[in-house]
């Protein structure tokens, strides 16, 4: 502890030098001071700050966390055209294709690489409220947690944490929620930047679009609806705050920070009991759920809802993807708050009026989309209540959102294959158009991968956790593979072994199973590959 004390305390002298020595390196190296200023006008801008409150800690701190972030975002800049960059392109050039990089791994590696540093800035002595350095697994639990959007902490986010620690785990769910390299293709696009021509690959592979000028409208798109949600979101909080008897500055404050929290379906609140406290505030939890619904719909699906209000298109003119996304989750809505109500309308609700309960119903409905908030203990629910609530949990959000789980596209494929495996039909159909066999196969895939992860993470948590029960282990399971982050209460108890589990859960969850899948077991196709007869099996 005393070490950590002298580290940080140096580091408030160091760190200034640090930045000074690199950019006078960068400037020794670049021929252009045009091209220079362009390229680290932020690292001039901390270091001015920097040298003025020479050796105040927790300002040299927040400054090199901000820093930091640039840092990283910059190591993807593959700026092109640049006569005085082209020695550090060729560089970065020659790593990125030693390594080969494909898109599954490297989403893997860039989360891993922010949890990381996440873990390192809640490990600080100043991101605790007891002054102490959080422990490496705790701090390791709720970055991944945060940057996973999950919700799930060993740690109290409203007591145990300061106002750094808390802006840091914000930080984080931002990052997480949009994802590292949507961020930083956001970022360049903002500074005026060109991407490279392999950035441009990936984030087509990864947002699915199939050509230059779909991929930079679908960028400013993101930019545009996180800001504008996320922002009208703050400001109706911010009033529903000041209503309950908040000041002003405090109430700005949870306005934003819940505001990000639900866009990002994190599920992370600054009070101890989540939304208890404003079950009933047709306001704040009104306000949490479209933006719990809005983040769980995807881009692409909140693209054309957008047309669809604009221009006035009807409803049979969307996109097949959207369609699917829109009534899947809708009837999982519905069926949610129609179980939750009947469930639990003489217990867990008795003392609700019939509007109360209809309004706490249809909130943890929503919530199962993986938002991870309750306004009602969870624990007073019947044990049916939460099995069913897990069902939810499992299936999550939709693609290209900020939710987790399997994704409603996947379980609407699902069942539309097996009803047309039923009525003998040979090829799956969806709102008047075929699904190609591929997409079926990856959807049953990453169905049955999912079943095996959670199976094998219950037995192991079984194991290291013997004294919980297991309905609890259960649903803490589902929660973390899906990134909602409900629980029944056993997350502080989890041994170190039992946070590890959870914390693997929770990365496999956000970057998805068949995601990890491939990028762990993908092989380089210049390889090659054969193709063998066919063969028959029976099955059934």
């Amino acid at each position: 502890m005393e070490l950590v004390t002298k580290v940080i305390s140096g580091g408030s002298y160091v760190i200034p030098l640090v930045i000074s020595i690199t950019i006078f390196v960068q400037f020794l190296s670049l021929k252009s001071l045009e091209s220079f200023f362009r390229r680290h006008v932020f690292s001039l801008t901390v270091l001015i700050p920097l040298l003025i409150t020479w050796g105040d800690e927790l300002f040299a701190w927040w400054l090199a966390s901000a820093h930091l972030l640039s840092s990283i975002l910059s190591l993807y800049d593959d700026e092109a055209g640049s006569k005085d960059s082209l020695e550090v392109d060729k560089l970065k050039e020659g790593i990125f294709s030693a390594l080969r990089l494909k898109p599954a791994q490297l989403v893997l590696l860039s989360f891993s690489a922010v949890i990381l540093f996440g873990t390192f800035f809640l490990m600080l002595p100043f991101s605790s409220v007891s002054g102490e350095s959080m422990g490496f697994i705790d701090a390791l639990f709720m970055s991944t947690s945060a940057t996973c959007v999950t919700g799930l902490g060993v740690k109290s986010l409203a007591t145990d944490f300061t106002l750094f620690g808390q802006i840091v785990v914000l930080v984080l769910i931002q990052i997480g929620g949009l994802s590292i390299m949507t961020l930083y293709s956001s970022m360049t696009i903002l500074l005026g930047r060109s991407l490279g021509m392999k950035d441009r690959v990936i984030m087509q592979d990864l947002l699915d679009v199939s050509s230059l000028e779909e991929l930079f409208e679908m960028i400013v798109d993101i930019i545009k609806y996180t800001f504008l949600i996320e922002l009208w979101g703050a400001i109706v909080l911010t009033i529903a705050f000041t209503f309950e008897g908040f000041e002003f500055g405090t109430a700005l404050y949870y306005g934003f920070f819940h505001s990000i929290s639900a866009f990002c379906n994190a599920g992370f609140s600054l009070f101890e009991t989540s939304l208890e406290s404003y079950a009933t505030n047709p306001l704040i939890c009104g306000t949490i759920m479209v933006l719990i619904t809005l983040g769980g719909l995807g881009f692409v699906a909140l693209k054309e809802l957008k047309e669809v209000i604009s221009t006035g298109k009807k409803f049979v003119r969307l996109g097949v993807h959207t369609k699917v996304v829109l009534t899947t989750s809708l009837i999982l809505t519905v069926v949610g708050t129609v179980f939750i109500f009947f469930g639990e309308f003489l217990h867990a609700f008795d003392s609700y009026t019939l509007w109360e309960k209809l309004q706490v119903s249809l909130f943890q409905s929503v919530t199962l989309g993986t938002a991870g908030f309750n306004s009602v203990p969870l624990t007073n629910l019947h044990t049916y209540t939460l099995y069913a609530m897990t069902l939810f949990m499992f299936i999550g959000g939709s693609p290209g959102s900020t939710a987790g789980g399997v994704k409603t596209t996947s379980l609407a494929i699902l069942v539309q294959s097996i009803t047309s495996t039923l009525k003998g039909h040979k090829s799956v159909t969806i709102f008047d158009r075929t699904i190609p066999g591929p997409i079926v196969v990856r959807a049953t895939a990453l169905m049955f991968i999912s079943i095996l992860i959670t199976s094998f993470f219950i037995l192991v948590l079984m194991r290291f956790e013997p004294n919980q029960s297991f309905l609890g282990i259960f649903f803490e399971v589902i929660s973390a593979s899906g990134t909602v982050g409900l629980s029944l209460g056993i997350t502080p108890f989890l041994s170190a072994a039992g946070k590890l589990c959870v914390s693997m859960l929770m990365f496999s969850g956000r970057i998805g199973p068949l995601t990890l899948i491939l990028a762990i077991g993908q092989q380089d196709s210049s390889k090659g590959s054969f193709e063998y007869p066919d063969g028959r099996i029976m099955i059934g």
